[in-house]
């Protein structure tokens, strides 16, 4: 084991010292300048390429040696690069994330919760039916196709589905937003008699006693939930998505953004697109793509300006699909 610990010392040795002998020779060296520094450790070719291959990595030029043909430097290059990329990915996902979270906080759940109260106010003026009552509302559908009670049972179900979306709300979706998706898909459901087509449910409708009739409400309650809660999943799933492209394009912006500001206050003027890409070390191209995704909203930066600056009006929250009609 001290014999291994010795000739690593030798070799590192070994090596320091010719890195500081091609620093002193303006960054070359000969093959025959390596074998006199490395002649007590007996090295094969292999290991001789390993050497040139680490030498050239560190800028240093051999006469006689070939960087292309060198397994050892192609590693090292690969490697290198493997790391940059996982680096870009690592960097892009986290922008990504600071992006997606920025977005995600900038829902007004305060103003969302005054549209779904006024919205339950609404609902308040709906008559209340009991479970029999609309029990017999599905033999009036079946039996004589009654558009009226078709409309009545649909709007039963509006109150269920506000309380449906409870176990999604403060996911990155206004609450309002789960409402109306959770109601199109109630009406998808109830309104277009999907249910009918159980012909089960339709004999029992027909044929059956005032518990066939509350046995087959309660089956298409579930059914509506079920299929309720699966919108609401993809909604959300499709937001978060949705939330990391508009994440990654919001955390470039922000970067260059926060850059141009820092830059603008060293100066003490506004930067242009090259200075503020050769302080991030990144091309022009990029600097300018950020400005065109920021919709020319960054202000630290001078730059031509070829976007018509139109009038910001504040966005209205849409409110919950509350009226349903039939005729």
């Amino acid at each position: 084991m001290s014999a291994q610990n010795d000739t690593q010392a030798a070799f590192m040795e070994a090596m320091n010292g010719l890195k500081e002998y091609a620093k002193v020779n303006g960054g070359f060296i000969t093959k025959d300048d390596v074998l006199s520094y490395f002649k007590d450790l007996d090295l094969d070719d292999g290991k001789l390429q390993m050497v040139y291959g680490y030498l050239m990595a560190n800028n240093i030029k051999i006469k006689g040696a070939a960087s292309e043909d060198n397994e050892f430097l192609k590693m090292m290059e690969t490697a290198e690069a493997e790391e940059i990329q996982k680096q870009e990915a690592e960097e892009t996902k986290q922008e990504e994330q600071a992006g997606a979270k920025q977005l995600e906080e900038s829902l007004d759940y305060a103003e969302d919760e005054k549209y779904l109260q006024l919205y339950l106010e609404d609902l308040k003026q709906v008559d209340m039916l009991s479970d029999t009552s609309l029990a017999f509302l599905l033999m009036n559908i079946v039996e004589d196709n009654d558009k009226n009670s078709l409309e009545l049972l649909s709007q039963s179900f509006l109150g269920k589905v506000t309380e449906w979306i409870t176990p999604y709300r403060g996911k990155g979706v206004l609450a309002c937003d789960l409402v109306q998706e959770g109601n199109l898909a109630m009406l998808s459901y109830i309104g277009q008699k999907q249910w009918a087509n159980n012909y089960e449910w339709k004999d029992k409708i027909k044929e059956g006693n005032t518990q066939d009739l509350l046995e087959v409400l309660h089956g298409i309650e579930k059914e509506v939930r079920e299929l309720v809660e699966g919108s609401l999943e993809m909604m959300i799933d499709e937001q978060k998505e949705s939330n990391q492209v508009a994440g990654r394009v919001l955390g470039k912006v922000n970067l260059v953004n926060d850059w141009a500001k820092r830059l603008r206050n060293e100066l003490e003027r506004k930067p242009t697109i090259q200075e503020v890409a050769d302080k991030m070390g990144i091309s022009p191209e990029q600097v300018t793509e950020a400005i065109r995704l920021s919709a020319e909203a960054i202000e630290d930066i001078d730059y031509v300006k070829t976007m018509p600056q139109a009038d910001t009006k504040a966005d209205v929250p849409n409110k919950p699909v509350g009226k349903i009609s039939f005729q």
